[in-house]
């Protein structure tokens, strides 16, 4: 760890509770949001987000479940203008990184607070960085407007979460653990919080697979992910880009950070000893190994070419991360990606 860093803290308030989604309207009401529109997946989301706008009573300005992976431009398009036509004053996004994925995008663009009811462990919640697809390419940007301004974590919430959905979201988090702990921009603060919350995922994720009515694992689980969004803060390397330009191929995120996770960690860590260091005490064993063998544990997919990588474009990802001229840990060349990628397929 450098000697020298600077360290942003961002104003963001955390209620955390079994039971906490009946505190949504009282949260919603300190942020002055009179209006609020429910941001929802289709499907399950659908449910969540009417349960969500019953706890907010008249606050609720309707429920908009339209959020996709990705926030293709197509559906941010739609959820901005969704947020025009309630005249929604608020956004409370409820589900997963998509729905909170989207309620950024409509906040960036319009200025809204955004309250967020997460129910999975990728820690998207706690960043500032906000993601949208267009084409075979998704853009990211970090903007303290995307920020949720409270976060409402209810375990009770996630003890229906699939063990599949359990899993590749705790691994999304432990990524922004990982990478944090290597990136240019780390500070001890936020080194501290990525070495706790990789050593609670590692003790508590295995439970929740193996059993999701643990309510112990799965509040453990809940915290890691808050603090694996702060982490996130720091900025991202070689694990987040990547992921990032394969997401815009379509493939699914929160799986493709497991999948290339153990790779990516393997090839950096050879250049980052402190790293490899807390890892390990946070793993109890060689890293990128562990990670290994937490992933083929899950009922999740294990490679690139299950979850529909077309290796026609190894060529097309090499040249779009050797043209963001990665340097830390160590430098990163078009040729090294194609050899991950071939590891990961």
């Amino acid at each position: 760890m450098t000697a020298s860093f600077i360290h942003d803290v961002s104003p963001q308030r955390v209620v955390f509770a079994p039971g906490a989604l009946a505190r949504v309207a009282e949260e919603a009401e300190r942020l002055g949001i009179a209006r609020a529109l429910v941001i929802a997946t289709p499907g399950s989301g659908v449910r969540l987000g009417g349960r969500v706008a019953e706890v907010l009573g008249p606050r609720a300005a309707g429920l908009h479940a339209q959020a996709v992976m990705h926030v293709p431009k197509p559906v941010a398009e739609a959820g901005l203008a969704a947020a025009r036509n309630a005249m929604a004053d608020g956004l409370l996004a409820a589900g997963g990184g998509a729905a909170i994925g989207l309620a950024k995008i409509i906040a960036r663009d319009l200025g809204l607070p955004i309250l967020a009811v997460p129910t999975t462990y990728s820690g998207s919640e706690a960043t500032p960085i906000w993601g949208m697809s267009d084409g075979e390419r998704k853009f990211t940007g970090k903007d303290t407007r995307v920020l949720p301004r409270t976060i409402v974590y209810d375990p009770d919430l996630t003890i229906a979460l699939p063990a599949a959905v359990s899993a590749a979201s705790a691994m999304n988090a432990i990524a922004h653990c990982v990478e944090g702990l290597w990136v240019g921009d780390r500070t001890p603060f936020l080194m501290a919080l990525a070495t706790d919350a990789t050593r609670r995922c590692g003790a508590y994720l295995p439970r929740v697979v193996a059993d999701g009515s643990d309510r112990k694992a799965r509040a453990e689980c809940l915290i890691a992910a808050w603090l694996a969004g702060v982490v996130l803060t720091a900025g991202t390397g070689l694990q987040h880009k990547l992921a990032h330009v394969l997401g815009g191929l379509g493939l699914p995120h929160a799986e493709t950070h497991a999948i290339i996770l153990p790779h990516v960690t393997r090839f950096n860590l050879a250049a980052a000893p402190e790293a490899r260091a807390r890892l390990a005490d946070a793993f109890g064993g060689e890293p990128a190994e562990q990670l290994a063998a937490m992933l083929r544990g899950f009922p999740i997919p294990n490679t690139l070419s299950e979850v529909g990588f077309d290796r026609g474009k190894i060529d097309f990802v090499a040249a779009e991360m050797a043209a963001l001229a990665i340097k830390v840990p160590r430098p990163v060349s078009g040729e090294d990606v194609r050899a991950l990628l071939a590891a990961a397929y």
